[in-house]
């Protein structure tokens, strides 16, 4: 399943937070909530618990690190598992005796399990050192990854014929992807008015004495230049990069200081290719004659499927309604509701699954510099966001659960001039 943030609401980083506790939920209901395992097959398993507080830092970490492991292992045998899991017990079975991991009582939210196929499973919480540990299953099952008889999707294929494609973007060209695509990378420079230093603090629950998560971002001109990520003593920085008519050209992202990552962008007459250095996965951005991306495909070479997004909009460029699935199977639809047909953001959106009923809804609500978002799941509200608007694009945001009980609120300031270096 894709999520998509397409229409950008007040403030991005909200709607975003709105999109991610939609797709939380959605996998949650939609996964297998057991499983077992028996010997002799071994596994190595991710698993979230979503009892304990987290930060998106942590969090990002945690799959950074999986996908390290997944990569080395892309296609699970009978004698090794190696997958991200939904699933909230997993018991282990070697001959008769039985052990059952309940990952809603894990200390720690993200977690790897690590099963030997003999004896009682392990569960390592540090992320960093998850490689280290699941060294000695991996080493034992280097000959597991079977290589598939057909390829559906062939990288050399793919990228050998968009190297045949010639073309330069024109400084229209550019102008166009910014003011119409509705990328949220482009949001901030569509609008132009994010300039200088911006730091964002989250602070989780009541406490508001020490934030969880402190993020600086710096832009210009409505483009943004680079962002700085601190949590829990990891830095991540993020570095854009663009081309003389303001299109990114690649995201460079470094954990302490040492090269973590990047993401390369290409621009053809009617798409755009965002893909990895190793070319392992492209995200394709398709294009109509108005500019806006009427598709999104994701591809992924080495476990050859493919996520998609079809986007539907109204006679005035209203971003409307949006199918989204896997490979040749549909998995959702999402309409979006307006109040004004000439409005720039919609005021409620509203997901349903696969056999057409309602799974989710969301509902925003503007009253002076006060904007508040309602998330319901199966009827049932489950999160609030109020955010008041402080100016200069500065905000304070408060997340509610259940509950009306606080589980984090979010501040962002702008750096005085005087103080900016």
């Amino acid at each position: 399943m894709n999520c998509h943030s397409r229409s950008i609401a007040p403030h991005p980083i909200i709607f975003q937070l709105l999109v991610l506790l939609f797709c939380t939920t959605m996998a949650r209901s939609q996964t297998i909530k057991s499983m077992e395992i028996g010997a002799p097959t071994q596994a190595i398993l991710f698993v979230t618990n979503e009892s304990d507080k987290s930060t998106d830092f942590a969090m990002r970490l945690h799959d950074q690190k999986a996908n390290e492991i997944i990569r080395q292992v892309p296609y699970s045998t009978t004698k090794l598992l190696v997958s991200k899991t939904d699933a909230q017990k997993i018991t282990f079975v070697v001959n008769k005796r039985k052990w059952t991991v309940d990952v809603p009582t894990l200390k720690q939210r993200n977690a790897m399990i690590l099963f030997d196929g003999q004896s009682r499973p392990k569960v390592i919480y540090d992320s960093q050192s998850y490689l280290q540990a699941a060294t000695s299953i991996l080493t034992n099952n280097k000959q597991a990854s079977t290589p598939q008889k057909a390829l559906k999707y062939d990288a050399k294929l793919f990228f050998d014929s968009i190297a045949a494609i010639p073309f330069e973007p024109s400084r229209q060209y550019a102008a166009a992807i910014i003011s119409q695509s509705g990328l949220p990378i482009y949001s901030t420079q569509k609008k132009g008015k994010y300039d200088g230093t911006y730091i964002s603090q989250t602070f989780t629950g009541e406490n508001l004495e020490k934030p969880s998560g402190i993020i600086t971002t710096v832009y210009q001109q409505g483009k943004e230049l680079s962002a700085n990520n601190l949590s829990n003593g990891i830095n991540f920085y993020i570095k854009y990069f663009y081309n003389k008519w303001g299109l990114i050209d690649s995201i460079q992202q470094l954990q302490n200081s040492k090269w973590s990552s990047s993401t390369i962008y290409q621009y053809l007459p009617h798409a755009i290719l965002i893909t990895d250095p190793e070319r392992r996965s492209v995200s394709i951005q398709h294009l109509n004659d108005q500019y806006q991306v009427v598709r999104e495909e994701s591809i992924h070479f080495v476990y050859q499927r493919m996520h998609w997004v079809d986007h539907r909009y109204n006679e005035n460029g209203q971003l409307i309604e949006e199918v989204s699935g896997l490979n040749d199977v549909i998995e959702n639809r999402r309409l979006y509701h307006y109040d004004d047909p000439k409005a720039n953001n919609f005021s409620s959106w509203q997901v349903f699954d696969a056999m057409g009923k309602l799974s989710a809804e969301s509902k925003i609500a503007v009253l002076g510099n006060e904007t508040t978002y309602l998330f319901y799941r199966d009827g049932t509200l489950e999160t609030k966001i109020v955010s008041k608007d402080l100016g200069d694009y500065q905000y304070e945001s408060t997340v509610f659960d259940k509950q009306n009980k606080i589980t984090s609120k979010t501040i962002q300031t702008k750096k005085s001039s005087s103080t900016s270096q």
